[in-house]
């Protein structure tokens, strides 16, 4: 062990077994159990906020997050010599979410489901402003940066591969998100009393560990946010269908899993399908483009927006049969 990290985890009243790196982390083995030691490079407000909330959780029963050590001082961080922020927290033995096994699918969002419900539960929220951005805003937002990202391209002088790129495939993108909002604006008074509460914000395999066990762990809490529980629950079977060629199994499988702890309605289901109706990955490499430097793009910011083209057409077939279902349930999508 080096002696930066001896001096950072003698602050710590824990009793250190062992050391060991894995994938650019500092692991300890404790009295505890696992342990990460790692740089924290957000507000210290923020952090004081995910440390109350993950007690809460676990007080609620809901045990098995990255929760924080407290410094022999009682403090969440600890600074090396040269005054970079560090913070000790409680860690698993698992492995990511593999997002192509359904049985990992359908653990991950049951477990998403038990979050939420647990969330419900706890009166006490620790944000002092509880207002959400509706979605009909976020998708207008979204909207006018797409326009304002294809006004600029326009005026761009020898465009790059990946400029014409998104100049050929932009008016069937738009035409897409201004249809989802069209429609959500439709049936916005409906969805109006939909569940929200004190999100995770970043729920995809990534921050889904699973256990020996099968059991599983949820980490990194950074974006921890007041908002729609479906949320959570679109971005996790979104990322999952996008690396599985929007294969409705996995959906299903997601669903039937969450549905184990929380029920879904009718208007839940049209939610997540207007959720699932904006071309969301289109706008998400659009931003990337317009907020970095564009001197020079990254040949995998074209490859992004290749692999995103390609897989439309799967993504299409998966809303048809969404929107079969949602017949089923008498749900009217004109």
């Amino acid at each position: 062990m080096s002696e930066k990290y001896k001096e950072l985890l003698e602050q710590y009243d824990v009793k250190v077994l062992s050391t060991f790196r894995s994938r650019g982390t500092f692991q300890c083995e404790t009295e505890q159990g696992l342990a990460l030691l790692k740089e924290y490079h957000g507000s210290l407000q923020k952090l004081a906020l995910e440390y109350e909330w993950k007690e809460k959780l676990a007080n609620a029963g809901f045990l098995t997050t990255d929760r924080y050590f407290l410094t022999k001082e009682a403090s969440l961080v600890t600074y090396d010599r040269y005054r970079t922020p560090f913070v000790l927290k409680h860690y698993f033995k698992g492995r990511e979410c593999d997002c192509r096994n359904l049985s990992d699918v359908a653990a991950s969002c049951r477990n998403l489901a038990f979050l939420h419900k647990v969330s419900s539960s706890i009166e006490e929220i620790p944000f002092e402003n509880l207002k959400t951005e509706t979605t009909s805003h976020l998708f207008e937002r979204k909207n006018r940066e797409l326009r304002s990202i294809r006004k600029f391209i326009g005026k761009v002088r020898g465009k790059n591969d990946f400029e014409l790129l998104y100049m050929n495939c932009f008016d069937s993108f738009y035409k897409e998100a201004s249809h989802a909002l069209a429609h959500l604006l439709k049936a916005e008074a409906d969805l109006a009393d939909t569940d929200c509460g004190m999100c995770h914000g970043a729920y995809h395999y990534h921050n889904v560990l699973i256990l020996p066990d099968y059991s599983v762990a949820t980490v990194n809490f950074e974006s921890l946010c007041y908002q729609p529980y479906l949320l959570d629950l679109y971005l996790f079977l979104r990322k999952t269908l996008e690396k599985n060629h929007y294969d409705y199994a996995f959906f299903e499988t997601g669903i039937s899993g969450y549905s184990i702890y929380r029920h879904l309605t009718e208007k839940d289901f049209l939610f997540l399908y207007l959720l699932f109706l904006y071309p969301e990955k289109f706008w998400k490499i659009s931003n990337q483009y317009y907020n970095h430097r564009k001197s020079w793009i990254p040949p995998r910011t074209l490859e992004k927006l290749q692999k995103v083209l390609a897989q439309n057409e799967e993504r299409h077939s998966f809303l048809k049969q969404f929107a079969d279902f949602l017949r089923t349930l008498n749900i009217n999508l004109l």
